[in-house]
């Protein structure tokens, strides 16, 4: 009896350790990328991936190029069958500074009047982030949240798009109260980074812990390739480590971030396929188009979570 029973209980073991290696529950996966061309790779619109995040600067309506790159973006993802989060931003032409609310929601009008077909909408990308703490400053940063929802009142409002930097818990306690005990949001964004990238699991606690409602990762992924971090005061973005080798591994620790609470419903994957133009890779695809050993993850988890 106990030659028999060795087998049965070696494999009960075994699909014990199985069970708990993998996510408890299956989220909605997304791409966030900024190129019309990585909704037409055929190798990405066969997945059932059926939410892209665009990030578009507050004042894009005022120019004709930025028009139509947004344009050709919105007419690629819809080609996929994909629906669109749009996360306002700081401009590509004028000096960091956030803009005073009027002037926010004349040209945020203008983009919503445009593109009538998306329905999510994120007032602010990473405001913790900012260096000066006027280009943080959660009161206005929550007046851009009240302007999007009086503006469109049956679309999906995120609170904001916050990174897991050191500031995030300061920042999110002066951002919560800046609603005065009104209505807050009720589904949040956080781009969890550092928690994909080490250790730690702190940001994602963090939003679980402050954040009433829903939370999508809106902006994550395994980091293969960055511009070296900049000598200054300690924050816990020093924790990441990157590299090719580290980038499955990153992958699959970000969907079982996700799967820590049911609270978390979707997953952004930044980004589609690497690029010389830029020092920053969370890609996908290598620059020559070769599928990295982290898309598979990724293609498991968007056919788990479809």
């Amino acid at each position: 009896m106990r030659r028999r029973a060795t087998p049965i209980v070696a494999a009960l073991v075994l699909l014990g350790a199985l069970v708990a290696a993998a996510p408890s529950q299956a989220v909605t996966v997304g791409l966030a990328d900024q190129r019309a061309a990585s909704f037409e790779d055929p190798r990405l619109t066969e997945l059932p991936v059926r939410h892209a995040r665009l990030t578009v600067p507050w004042d894009a309506m005022a120019h004709d190029w930025q028009r139509a790159e947004i344009d050709a973006w919105m007419r690629a993802t819809r080609a996929a069958g994909m629906r669109a989060l749009v996360t306002f931003g700081r401009s590509r032409t004028r000096a960091f500074s956030l803009p005073r609310t009027a002037t926010y929601k004349r040209h945020v009008r203008r983009f919503l009047r445009r593109y009538r077909d998306v329905r999510e909408y994120s007032p602010w990308n990473e405001p913790n982030l900012a260096v000066q703490p006027r280009n943080a400053d959660p009161r206005r940063i929550a007046t851009y949240y009240r302007t999007l929802r009086s503006l469109c009142r049956r679309c999906t409002v995120l609170g904001a798009d916050v990174v897991d930097n050191s500031s995030l818990a300061t920042w999110m306690r002066e951002y919560l109260r800046a609603f005065g005990g009104g209505s807050l949001p009720r589904v949040w964004g956080l781009h969890n980074y550092v928690d994909v990238n080490s250790a730690s699991s702190w940001g994602t606690n963090t939003m679980l812990r402050l954040a009433p409602g829903r939370i999508w990762f809106t902006e994550t992924g395994a980091i293969v390739g960055r511009k070296k971090p900049s000598k200054g005061k300690p924050d816990r973005r020093k924790l990441i480590r990157t590299g090719r080798r580290r980038a499955p591994k990153a992958t699959r620790r970000m969907f079982r971030l996700a799967a820590k609470s049911s609270r978390i419903e979707r997953v952004y994957v930044y980004h589609w396929r690497a690029s010389r133009s830029t020092s920053w890779d969370s890609a996908l695809v290598t620059e020559k188009g070769t599928l990295r050993p982290s898309f598979e993850v990724f293609a498991r988890e968007a056919r788990r979570g479809s």
